[in-house]
C-alpha cells in the first residue's frame, strides 16, 4: 500500500506536471479584437455624422428648371425660383390653333410659377443613406421641372375661343335622291376636339414649351363613312333600277317605277347605315292594286265604366297583302325580278294582349276646361282626336307639340285666336290648341308626372286655374312631362259643346297629388291703349282688343304622396301682364280745313246741284258726315252727291 504525504503536490502525485501559459501571451491574443472592435466603432461614429439630419439647406448640385439652388436655404431657394418664374411668364403665352395663333393674358388667369412646390421636391428627404451619399460626394446632381399654377375658371374662360377655334363636329355620310332619281353620297368628314388635359398640361408645364403652345387635338371619327353609306346607296341604286315583276296566284304585275323609287330608303341602326324599304309605300300601293282582297285592322282602344275603372274594348286583326316579307326579299336581293306575293295577318298597332299587359285600372287623374265658340274649336277638337289613346311608357317624355305635330292647313286646322308678341291677339292657324295643353298639363299635374317644362299665357285667361296652365306654339314654347312611375299611361279625350275633358288611365300606384294655390298679389291695372290706323274713315273707331284681366303675381305648386309619403313637394312662381283694350282709330278730321254746311234743298235747280258736285269731287277730304243716306261714294275717295237731296255750302 501507497502513503500519500501532505507536503507532497497533489498534482504531482497523479502525473507528470504541465508547465503553466504566461500573463503576457494572453494579452496578446486580445489586442487584434479589441482593435477591430475600435476601428468598426469609428467608422460607425463618421457614419453616423455624415449621415446626420440636415440643416435645412438644398442638397448641392440641386437645380429648379436649370436654375441652381444647391446649398441654399429654402427661402432663398424659393426666391430664386420664383424670379425664373417671372421671367417665363413675362414672355407670355400664346395658343396657337390652325393658322391662329391667341395671345393668352396671363394676368386675367393668374398664371404663376409654383416655386414652393418645386424647392419642396428639391429638398425632399433623401434619407440617412442620401444624406451621407450627399456628404460622399456621391449624391451627384438633379434638375427639379417647374410647374406653373393658374386659376381655373379664369383659364376656361380665356381659352374657350382657342378650343372653339380647333373645335368641329364630324360629318356622317349622306345619301340624297337628286332630281334625275339618283342617289348621290355625300363624304363623311372627321372631326376634332382640343385635347384639354394635354392643353392643360403643356400650360403648366410653359417653362419647357413655351412662351408658344399649339393646341393638341383629337380627331373624331363620323358615326357613318364614306364606305358605308356608298354600300348603301349600291343596293338602293340597283333596286331602283330593277323591273320588279310581283305574282299573286297567276297574275303577274310589275312594280311602277315611280313606287320603288318612293320606297327605296335608309335607315341607320347603331352606328352602321342601311338599305331600307319603306313598308307604307309598299303596302298603299298594294291596297290600291288589292283592295278589295284586304281587310283593315283596328287596334285595342281603352274607355272606362260609371266608377271609373278601365276597360279594354278589343281589336281585330287585319288581312292584306304580306308587305313586310315583300320588303325583306327585296332589301337582301335589290336585285330580285320576280317574287310571290302572299297575303297574311295584319295585327294592329296595339293588340288586345299587349293592351291588357298595360296593367292601366283606373282613373288616376283627369280635367276639364270650357270654351266657347268660333275656329278654335275645331282645332281643339281636332287635337284631342289626334291625342286620345296616346300611351306614355315608364320613363318616357312627353311632347305636346311632337304629338300633336305641326298645325296646318292641309291637315285641317283653321286660324283662330291666339296671343301674339306684345300681348297682342292675333289669328294663327291652330289657334286653341293652348287649351288642349292646359287641359292635358292639369292632368299630368294632379297624376304626379314629372313636370319638365310648361309657359302660362302672358295674360291670364279666366277659364284657366291660375298659374297653372300652358300655352304652346310650333317652335316653342313647350310642354313637356315625363312618366316617371312604374305604370304607363293613356290619355283619353272628350269634346262637347262646353268643353274639353283630359283623363290619365294608369295604375295609381298610391300617389296622392295636393295642390298648393296661392292668391294673386302686386296688381298691375288693364288700360286702353288707341292706336291710329289709317285704314279706317276718319274719325271712326275699331276695338281690337277689349279690356280683360289686371296683371298680378301667382304662386302655385303641389305636394306629391306615394303611399302615404311625401315624395316630391313643388313651387312655382309667374307674373301675367295685364289685358289691356286696343282700340284702332282713324285718320283725324280737320275741321279748321272745312267747314261744311248743309242745309235742305228741295226742288232746287240741275246747276246747284252740279256745283255742288264739282266743289265735293274736288274736296277728296270731305268727312261723310252730314250726307243723307241717299249720298253714294264716288271714285278717288270724293263723294257723289249727284241725286242727294241736300245742298252743301262748303268753306274753306
Amino acid at each position: 500500500m501507497r502513503v500519500y504525504h501532505f507536503d507532497e503536490p497533489i498534482a504531482d502525485s497523479l502525473g507528470p506536471r504541465q508547465a503553466r501559459p504566461s500573463r503576457w501571451r494572453s494579452r496578446r491574443l486580445w489586442l487584434p479584437i479589441v482593435g477591430v472592435i475600435g476601428i468598426v466603432a469609428a467608422l460607425t461614429a463618421v457614419v453616423l455624422y455624415l449621415g446626420r439630419p440636415s440643416d435645412g439647406r438644398i442638397p448641392g448640385g440641386t437645380r429648379v428648371a436649370g436654375v441652381a439652388i444647391g446649398g441654399m436655404t429654402k427661402p432663398e431657394a424659393r426666391a430664386a425660383v420664383r424670379a425664373h418664374g417671372e421671367t417665363v411668364v413675362a414672355r407670355g403665352l400664346v395658343l396657337v390653333a390652325g393658322d391662329n395663333e391667341f395671345q393668352i393674358d396671363t394676368k386675367r388667369i393668374g398664371l404663376y410659377a409654383d416655386a414652393a412646390g418645386a424647392v419642396a421636391a428639391a429638398q425632399g428627404d433623401p434619407g440617412f443613406v442620401g444624406r451621407l451619399r450627399e456628404r460622399l460626394g456621391l449624391f451627384g446632381s438633379k434638375d427639379i421641372p417647374l410647374t406653373f399654377l393658374f386659376n381655373r375658371g379664369s383659364y376656361a374662360e380665356a381659352t374657350l375661343p382657342v378650343r372653339q377655334a380647333v373645335r368641329f363636329d364630324p360629318k356622317s355620310a349622306t345619301i340624297a335622291l337628286d332630281s334625275r332619281g339618283a342617289f348621290v353620297v355625300t363624304a363623311a368628314e372627321d372631326g376634332q376636339r382640343p385635347a384639354i388635359q394635354t392643353l392643360r398640361d403643356a400650360v403648366h408645364d410653359l417653362g419647357q414649351v413655351g412662351p408658344k403652345i399649339v393646341v393638341p387635338t383629337t380627331v373624331i371619327p363620323p358615326i357613318i363613312t364614306t364606305e358605308e353609306a356608298e354600300a348603301a346607296a349600291t343596293k338602293a341604286r340597283l333596286y331602283v333600277a330593277t323591273p320588279h315583276m310581283v305574282t299573286l296566284k297567276e297574275v303577274q304585275r310589275e312594280m311602277p317605277r315611280d313606287v320603288t323609287l318612293r320606297s327605296a330608303g335608309f335607315v341607320q341602326v347603331g352606328k352602321a347605315i342601311r338599305f331600307s324599304i319603306a313598308r307604307n309605300v309598299l303596302r298603299a300601293h298594294f291596297s290600291r292594286v288589292f283592295g278589295k282582297r284586304e281587310r283593315p285592322a283596328s287596334n285595342a282602344t281603352f274607355t272606362i265604366n260609371s266608377k271609373g275603372q278601365a276597360r279594354i274594348i278589343g281589336g281585330k286583326n287585319g288581312r292584306g297583302v304580306d308587305v313586310g316579307a315583300l320588303a325583306a326579299t327585296w332589301e337582301a336581293d335589290p336585285g330580285a325580278v320576280d317574287v310571290p306575293i302572299t297575303f297574311g295577318v295584319r295585327e294592329p298597332a296595339l293588340t288586345n294582349d299587349e293592351a291588357r299587359n298595360l296593367g292601366v285600372k283606373e282613373v288616376i287623374s283627369e280635367f276639364f276646361t270650357p270654351y266657347g265658340g268660333g275656329g278654335r274649336v275645331n282645332n281643339i277638337k281636332l287635337g284631342a282626336k289626334i291625342l286620345d289613346q296616346y300611351i306614355i311608357r315608364p320613363g318616357k317624355t312627353f311632347s305636346l307639340n311632337k304629338a300633336l305635330g305641326e298645325r296646318t292647313l292641309a291637315r285641317g286646322f283653321v286660324a283662330a285666336p291666339m296671343i301674339a308678341e306684345n300681348n297682342v291677339l292675333e289669328d294663327s292657324v291652330g289657334g286653341g290648341v293652348s287649351q288642349i295643353s292646359t287641359t292635358v298639363f292639369n292632368a299630368a299635374f294632379f297624376a304626379g308626372l314629372k313636370l319638365i317644362a310648361h309657359t302660362p299665357h302672358s295674360f291670364w285667361i279666366t277659364r284657366y286655374p291660375m298659374g297653372r296652365e300652358a300655352t304652346v306654339s310650333w317652335g316653342g314654347p313647350e310642354m313637356i312631362f315625363q312618366n316617371n312611375w312604374e305604370a304607363p299611361i293613356v290619355i283619353l279625350t272628350k269634346t262637347t259643346d262646353e268643353g274639353i275633358t283630359v283623363r290619365f288611365l294608369s295604375d295609381p300606384l298610391g300617389r296622392k297629388i295636393e295642390a298648393i294655390e296661392g292668391e294673386p298679389s302686386s296688381y298691375t291695372r288693364a288700360k286702353t291703349i288707341r292706336q291710329r290706323d289709317l285704314t279706317l274713315p276718319p274719325g271712326a273707331t275699331k276695338v281690337k282688343q277689349s279690356l280683360g284681366s289686371d296683371g298680378f303675381l301667382i304662386e302655385y305648386g303641389r305636394k306629391i304622396y306615394k303611399n302615404g309619403k311625401l315624395i316630391s313637394k313643388e313651387h312655382w312662381t309667374w307674373r301675367y301682364a295685364p289685358e289691356d283694350a286696343i282700340i284702332l282709330v282713324g285718320p283725324e278730321i280737320h275741321q279748321s280745313q272745312f267747314r261744311i254746311r248743309a242745309r235742305l234743298q228741295m226742288g232746287r235747280g240741275r246747276r246747284d246741284r252740279e256745283r255742288v258736285d264739282q266743289r265735293a269731287i274736288q274736296t277728296p277730304a270731305l268727312p261723310r258726315q252730314g250726307l243723307s243716306n241717299a249720298c253714294q261714294v264716288g271714285g278717288r275717295g270724293a263723294w257723289d252727291l249727284r241725286g242727294c237731296r241736300i245742298r252743301l255750302a262748303i268753306e274753306s
